[in-house]
């Protein structure tokens, strides 16, 4: 890696930092900004949640990396949703930026209008505020930017790798044009609207972006967390933060079933945590071309519906002696999928530049750290308390 800063934005989150302590093993000589107001650990506890894994603050955590050699890290405490983030750009000059600093709740996204109102500040605000520092600031580096896998519409047609050619009435596309994009909650949309104005920005000002379409990211740790109890990441577990297998797994561990919403028949595409960090990080030296919106399906399995995934969890549970069950109940999201969808899904970045863990490798030992911190799942939490349709 070059010597350029790096700026990581959103870097106290669950991916945000094991991908801090990836990059500071990666390139010591190349100082990593890290910028966070606490955001997440604030809107967690506002639900009543907490993280399975006992998380340190944000400065206790640097110092113990810093003990053990991660000597490049600098930290900033700033709201993306403000001038001070252009300020930082202009005073820093990162050859590579990953905004991974937003509110990243579906179910929050629909408690109310406050918190829809919020997704949409913080989020697309946090975003305009980021292209237009790039735009007069550092003009010349790469931004990555964590999207969603969820702004894609489930159509029955295969899903294209951001842009494809679409044909009507048997006329095709002259060029590429975004594949369709649709979402029935507040959050994804605001993704949506990112995508959106990412590829303005690419088109109008010239700027180099790669735009990950994340898929559900499982795990709790990497090889970069597991060198000391203070540096692991957050895991969380509750009806409006957690998602589907790090909740099915934190059920399983206290005896409770693992709920199904709905039908269970809704595809979720996943990937391991340490998977999408190391793949991150990659990302870090192979940028997108001046004025190229990159598009990248981050999504390792990528065929399985819930109902599968909770078969799969059900299944090494049994084989590490742990009793489990599954249980079918309240569709929160009102999805009232009656058949699996079949379509397949493009993803020509992870096929190639990826190293994929199997389901079964990477959620064989959450059981262990799960269990050791098992006193601090409330049970209570994981009942559903958001509705989409009501």
């Amino acid at each position: 890696m070059s010597a350029s800063p790096i700026l990581v934005l959103g870097a106290d989150g669950y991916v945000g930092w094991p991908l801090v302590l990836e990059l500071a093993a990666r390139a010591p000589e190349r100082p990593i900004w890290m910028v966070d107001n606490g955001l997440r650990r604030r809107l967690v506890a506002e639900v009543g949640g907490n993280s399975v894994t006992p998380i340190r603050e944000l400065s206790e955590r640097v110092d113990a990396a810093r003990s053990l050699g991660f000597s490049n890290l600098r930290t900033v405490e700033l709201d993306v949703v403000s001038d001070a983030l252009e300020q930082l750009v202009a005073e820093v000059q990162p050859g590579v930026v990953y905004h991974l600093a937003q509110q990243c709740s579906a179910p929050w996204s629909m408690m109310g209008p406050e918190q829809a109102l919020f997704t949409i500040h913080n989020n697309e605000g946090g975003n305009l505020r980021l292209l237009w520092a790039l735009r007069r600031a550092a003009p010349h580096a790469h931004l990555i930017k964590l999207g969603t896998f969820g702004e894609y519409a489930r159509g029955g047609i295969d899903i294209a790798e951001g842009y494809f050619y679409p044909e009507y009435l048997g006329q095709r596309a002259s060029r590429p044009m975004p594949y369709p994009r649709e979402s029935d909650d507040i959050y994804h949309i605001s993704k949506i609207n990112d995508s959106n104005y990412i590829s303005l920005a690419c088109r109008k000002w010239g700027l180099a972006v790669t735009d990950i379409m994340q898929s559900t990211i499982y795990g709790v740790d990497t090889e970069r967390t597991r060198q000391d109890p203070a540096l692991c990441t957050r895991f969380d577990y509750d009806g409006v933060w957690g998602t589907v297998v790090n909740r099915f797994i934190a059920q399983t561990v206290v005896g409770h079933p693992m709920t199904v919403y709905g039908t269970g028949l809704q595809r979720s595409g996943l990937m391991a945590l340490s998977d999408s960090v190391s793949s991150l990080a990659d990302l870090a030296e192979r940028p997108a071309r001046p004025g190229e919106h990159r598009v990248i399906n981050h999504v390792t399995e990528r065929s399985w519906c819930i109902n599968e995934i909770a078969a799969e969890v059900h299944k090494v549970a049994i084989d590490l002696g742990v009793a489990a069950s599954i249980q079918h109940g309240y569709d929160p999201r009102g999805e009232q999928v009656l058949t699996k969808d079949t379509y397949n899904i493009e993803a020509h970045w992870v096929a190639s530049c990826v190293a994929h863990t199997a389901f079964e490798q990477a959620i064989r030992p959450l059981f262990a750290v799960i269990h050791q911190h098992a006193a601090r799942i409330r049970p209570a939490l994981f009942v559903p308390k958001v509705s989409w349709s009501s």
